[in-house]
């Protein structure tokens, strides 16, 4: 039974390594597209608007916006690399290493509990980013702040339901294995 603990404490801890490096990969890139857009657009039409239709001053405006996207990027990137779960890592290391007792055993469960916490509030952080993002998209390409909106609102609807039926997936099975280790025991 401490067996499979320690080895769905691996698996987990795998998968949410692997999950950060993607949330942060995508995250950095929403990032740069939106911080890029919104300066071009704001020194792009106030050079359009301060010397008219000079492409070279609407061409000088787009490449600062590269420049600022991608400054914005490295930015989200520098604080978001940071692996929130190492406390985790160790402690499965020293379990792997040392032998799992069923203290241990219960101290991984709690650890795993408290990363799948984590995990889901960045979850629904990352849902209504993922709204406003979709939001701003469609009100700008369709011209239309209410179709924007529903867009907004379907999109952070259905990001924080699959965050919330993968938590609660995560906390069956974590009430599974603590009654069944306590039934061990």
């Amino acid at each position: 039974m401490l067996d499979e603990i320690v080895r769905d404490a691996d698996e987990y801890y795998s998968y949410l390594k692997t999950k950060n490096v993607n949330e942060t990969r995508v995250h950095v890139a929403v990032v740069s597209h939106v911080v890029w857009f919104a300066s071009f657009a704001a020194i792009g039409l106030s050079a359009l608007a301060l010397y008219g239709r000079m492409i070279y001053y609407v061409l000088v405006s787009f490449l600062i916006a590269i420049v600022i996207g991608a400054a914005a990027g490295l930015v989200t990137y520098m604080r978001r690399r940071g692996f929130r779960f190492e406390e985790f890592g160790v402690l499965l290391k020293k379990v792997k290493e040392a032998g799992a007792s069923s203290e241990d055993g219960l101290h991984l469960m709690d650890a795993m509990h408290q990363a799948a916490l984590v995990a889901k509030k960045r979850k629904l952080d990352s849902a209504f980013e993922y709204g406003v993002v979709s939001f701003a998209l469609v009100a700008l390409v369709g011209m239309n702040a209410a179709v924007g909106a529903l867009a907004g609102v379907i999109v952070y609807l259905y990001f924080r339901f699959e965050a919330q039926r993968e938590y609660e997936k995560e906390e069956t099975r974590y009430e599974d294995s603590k009654r069944d280790l306590f039934q061990i025991l």
